[in-house]
């Protein structure tokens, strides 16, 4: 659960430096209640002994706010780009933040929410 905590706390922080990046009040995308409403989803899927027959996910964006995501060591997520899809290859450690299609919408598309896959 301390995770699920730390997560919380670097989402309020992403609300600020993202409220400041549009020249707002640190504190206005958490008073507009952006970080009110998440959910926390834990997918665990085991190696497939037959991967050539895996499809994946389709084409999406992500519907809320922000995703913060931590990959495991086999990764398959990928972003659409003027040049076609791009492997978003896993750090140890590391987690992926996605702009989700509220917080392009509430920031009159400042931030653009991607087109993403996980093959």
């Amino acid at each position: 659960m301390e995770y699920c905590r730390q997560v919380q706390v670097l989402g309020r922080v992403l609300f600020g430096l993202l409220s400041e990046a549009l020249g707002l009040n640190p504190a206005h995308l958490q008073r507009m209640d952006c970080a009110k409403g998440h959910s926390i989803l834990f997918h665990y899927y085991p190696t497939c002994p037959e991967p050539e027959l895996t499809m994946g996910t389709t084409r999406h964006s992500d519907p809320d706010f922000l995703t913060i995501l931590l990959q495991d060591h086999i990764g398959g997520l990928q972003v659409l780009s003027h040049n076609g899809w791009v492997d978003v290859p896993p750090v140890p450690r590391a987690l992926v933040v996605n702009i989700g299609d509220l917080l392009q919408v509430t920031s009159f598309f400042f931030f653009f929410s991607l087109l993403l896959v996980n093959e």
